[in-house]
């Protein structure tokens, strides 16, 4: 299933359900025509037939380029499928994923062992022709630029074009809810390091951009917004609170095992206000917030047993 949401007159953000409940409304892929046309991001290989009907459907027959944000396989799984429909199009990622989508045994394997039944869902990756792919550092096409920002993973990238920026995951997962309350939550699973996102953040709140374009889901209006309100202050600020709140749990707990793990959750569900809308989701969105809450918490736990180790 997919649904088309025209942004602008050159910008379309393309919805992708996968056949798994409670994953409407979460996974995009962005079209964007300016000097060149763009596909940010892919979706899942499980989309990858509803992704070609999009574009189909948006009169696509030449993409100029292939944007991945990060190679995890609910933003780059679908690309095998989609460079075998568009054999000559550049495909641009940082380069330690490249070899992965070559050779993406490692990365399903990884995949299904963090994700389960959710990643055998995702369907299966297949592999990308080598020529195709093309290191995103430094990488420009007409307005469009690459900006290195690990944190959500080392090897993520944003990128922007003109007032736009394609900010994946770095910025953790907005959604808007029915009744129009935001709810956010950072996606840092392991491996984790909060200064590493701290400064990714930095680099994208100096970008300036009036509208973000994110991976998880949907559009954030910066120019409706002032500097208090930027999505990238709120995401420092939740970072911040997590790291508080979660460093004394972790120093006050000995045994950092999977129910502590669900205490943690539990914990900053109370006490986050920006995971307030958490109780306003149906059951099916909640449990896939629980689940993927649990691998944040846990990048956040290793972060804070690693730091203490390393005093």
């Amino acid at each position: 299933m997919y649904k088309i949401h025209n942004v602008a007159d050159n910008l379309s953000l393309i919805e992708l359900v996968p056949p798994i409940a409670g994953f409407d409304r979460f996974i995009g892929a962005w079209l964007y025509q300016d000097q060149f046309s763009f596909l940010i991001d892919v979706g899942p290989a499980v989309t990858a037939p509803f992704l070609l009907k999009a574009l189909a459907e948006l009169n696509i027959t030449k993409l100029d380029y292939i944007l991945l944000t990060h190679i995890h396989i609910d933003h780059a799984g679908g690309i095998g499928d989609i460079a075998r429909y568009f054999p000559k199009t550049p495909i641009i990622c940082h380069e330690s994923g490249i070899p992965h989508l070559i050779d993406p045994t490692r990365l399903s394997q990884g995949s299904i062992k963090t994700l389960g039944d959710v990643g055998r869902a995702y369907g299966p990756i297949k592999p990308v022709n080598p020529d195709l792919l093309l290191d995103a550092k430094g990488f420009r096409a007409g307005n469009m630029t690459a900006l290195a920002t690990p944190g959500h993973a080392a090897h993520h990238f944003s990128y922007k074009c003109n007032q736009y920026l394609f900010a994946g995951e770095a910025s953790g997962v907005f959604l808007t809810l029915p009744s129009g309350q935001t709810y956010l939550r950072p996606a840092t699973p392991p491996r984790f390091f909060l200064e590493t996102s701290l400064n990714s953040i930095e680099v994208l709140m100096a970008q300036k951009s009036k509208v973000i374009c994110l991976g998880h889901f949907g559009v954030y209006p910066e120019i409706l917004m002032n500097d208090t309100d930027s999505i990238f202050v709120l995401h420092k600020a939740q970072l911040l609170l997590w790291y508080r709140l979660l460093s004394k749990k972790v120093q006050q707990t000995p045994k950092h095992d999977k129910a502590f793990i669900f205490s943690c959750i539990d914990f900053l569900l109370r006490k986050d206000p920006l995971l307030a809308g958490f109780t306003e989701m149906s059951c099916e969105v909640q449990i896939r917030e629980r689940d993927f809450l649990k691998n944040s918490v846990k990048g956040f736990v290793e972060y804070l047993e690693f730091m203490a180790d390393n005093s």
